[in-house]
């Protein structure tokens, strides 16, 4: 017993430690910034700027009082990191419960090392806890299944407590919390079933005055989101996602993803054949699965919701049933073929994955830093995009920037006007009305863009052609794959 205790732990203290490789290093973006930068407002701009947004309020309010506590980066990305400690401990108990310590140290350290699990923990995102509320109501749902404790009660009320607080976390919960009654319904324990409605049916009454909102953004997610409706594709990303990550340069995106779909594959396979333990086994294959399945149909149905993201906490069943695995067979062949292929590919992935430093991760800071010192009074700097504004005015609020509004209707108009009401933050119509008769303009673009519009048959950027038409361009700097361009007003 002590030297599980110590095990566990030890797991644990592995686990943070990668969290936090690199975290005060790793350059905000839009989504990280947008959430800090709406935290900040009073909770009830929040609500209002939520409201109008596709997310629920309850991760603003979190980081909110967070803030309070500190505005550093680094604590910033502490509070999701806290949240993803918590679901490698509830994934160890969960595979425990189900199997025996073994499997549960081996699908720990599976996600201890995760790249995706990594990622999304530090992000200043709502994902972590969302996985975590999550898997928590997976856990009461198990426990409830198999009747382990002499309070019942006490897993109902944990059950409809985790979630509610999912559902008031992210939209796309419902498509976690709903696996169980999916499952009972297949295995035909109607009474049980009976209860797991009246048990949602609790969660839903306590999400209704959010839930009330949700069909004017389920309206909004219809003209303005970019993301594709998913194919062959995307199943094999998010299938290499469960293992390594992506993007990767060169040779390593073949060998990341030759070795990841090798590890689904003999999973999946090892799982399938499971016979001891198969009912457990079966429930896993279930919260791992239908998830994403469910988010792949609802694609087809309304404006595309298949990200990865969204059934974040599917990798952990699957990274259940990978440990349940690996423990079982740890002395076969299948069993060291399995963890040396996450081992593989968590050691070619993390490097990468910690020091990328592009878009959507630019090097923001640098680039904040540099208008610091080369801006003059009453020049003003103009940025191409929400994209890139959100995290410099973040690291340079003292800084005079504006933004260009997205194309109205357009796949990129996400920022509603009542969350730029709640945020106090409103984008420029135009490069005129952006520069506004400033004697000089530092323009900001992704290098990305421009090769965009290369590619469309433009000879330039548009803004670049008016400013070009209007100013005199004295400086063209590039940090990273952002490029800045001076322009000053001809005498």
């Amino acid at each position: 017993m002590k030297s599980e205790k110590i095990r566990f732990w030890s797991i644990l203290l592995a686990a943070l430690i990668l969290r936090c490789v690199n975290v005060k290093g790793r350059s905000i973006q839009y989504d990280d910034a947008f959430s800090i930068l709406l935290a900040e407002r009073p909770l009830g701009e929040i609500v209002r700027g939520t409201a109008a947004d596709t997310m629920p309020p309850l991760y603003y309010f979190l980081l909110h009082f967070w803030i309070m506590l500190g505005q550093q980066v680094w604590f910033l990305r502490l509070l999701g990191i806290l949240f993803s400690l918590g679901s490698v401990a509830v994934l160890y108990f969960i595979i425990r419960f189900l199997f025996n310590s073994r499997a549960a140290f081996w699908a720990s350290i599976l996600t201890a090392i995760s790249p995706l699990q990594i990622y999304h923990a530090q992000d200043i995102r709502m994902y972590a806890p969302l996985a975590f509320f999550q898997l928590a109501y997976w856990g009461f749902f198990l426990r409830i299944l198999e009747k382990s404790t002499p309070k019942p009660w006490v897993n109902w009320l944990g059950l409809v407590l985790m979630g509610a607080l999912a559902m008031y976390t992210h939209n796309l919960a419902v498509f976690g919390l709903c696996v169980p009654v999916i499952s009972l319904a297949f295995l035909r324990k109607w009474k049980m079933l009976g209860k797991f409605l009246l048990a949602d049916l609790a969660i839903g009454l306590l999400a209704a005055p959010w839930l009330a909102m949700v069909p004017g953004q389920i309206s909004k997610i219809q003209t303005a989101f970019w993301t594709p409706r998913p194919g062959v594709a995307e199943l094999v990303q998010a299938g290499i996602l469960f293992v390594g990550t992506l993007p990767l340069p060169g040779i390593w995106l073949l060998v990341v993803a030759v070795i990841s779909l090798q590890a689904v594959a003999l999973v999946l396979l090892e799982s399938w054949k499971d016979g001891e333990g198969k009912g457990a086994v079966r429930l896993l294959q279930a919260l791992a699965v239908a998830p994403p399945v469910l988010l792949f149909a609802a694609s087809y149905l309304m404006r595309p919701v298949f990200v990865p993201r969204g059934f974040l906490v599917s990798s952990f069943a699957f990274l259940g049933l990978a440990g349940r695995a690996i423990g079982k067979n740890r002395r076969s062949g299948s069993g060291l073929i399995i963890a040396l292929l996450f081992g593989v590919a968590a050691t070619i992935s993390l490097p990468y994955q910690i020091s990328f430093r592009e878009f959507p991760r630019s090097p923001f800071q640098e680039a904040t830093n540099y208008l610091a010192e080369e801006i003059p009074s009453g020049a003003v700097i103009v940025h191409d995009n929400k994209l890139s504004y959100f995290p410099m005015t973040f690291f340079g609020r003292e800084l005079p920037q504006v933004f260009l509004a997205d194309a109205p209707g357009s796949p990129n108009d996400t920022l509603a006007y009542e969350t730029q009401k709640a945020l106090g933050i409103f984008p420029q119509a135009s490069i005129e009305q952006a520069v506004h008769l400033k004697d000089e303009i530092f323009f900001v673009v992704f290098t990305r863009v421009l090769v965009e519009y290369r590619n469309l048959g433009e000879k330039t950027h548009p803004s670049l052609r008016w400013l070009g038409e209007n100013y005199t361009l004295i400086e063209e700097e590039k940090i990273g794959d952002l490029t800045i361009y001076h322009f000053t007003r001809p005498l």
